[in-house]
């Protein structure tokens, strides 16, 4: 059996909490969105949609949660912070961590 890497070997990722728009039916629409806004970009991964929250907010928008890889998070949060970037790509980034736990709960809090 292959030894297990030790904490600080492994990957380092970022968690980023996104407000989706009311376009998004469901997670294969937000992935499939997610992969044409990258798709350009020289990521070492695509981010990955981990939790999603259909229609949450009062205004029709969902939640989800994204893992990005440590490399590729100045990047991603750059193209997904922007002022508009809800109304042109229906994805906006309102937070981010390095513990999933604190973006979910950050999340809950807007909801």
């Amino acid at each position: 059996m292959a030894k297990r890497l030790s904490k600080a070997l492994r990957g380092k990722r970022r968690w980023i909490g996104v407000l989706l728009s009311s376009q998004f039916n469901s997670r294969k629409d937000v992935e499939t969105k997610l992969s044409a806004i990258f798709s350009d970009s020289d990521l070492t991964g695509s981010p990955k949609l981990m939790d999603f929250s259909l229609g949450i907010i009062s205004n029709g928008c969902s939640t989800g949660v994204l893992q990005v890889k440590l490399e590729d998070y100045s990047t991603v949060r750059t193209r997904l912070e922007n002022n508009d970037s809800l109304e042109k790509l229906g994805i906006s980034s309102v937070t981010s961590s390095g513990k999933i736990r604190l973006v979910r709960q950050r999340l809950s809090e807007i909801e």
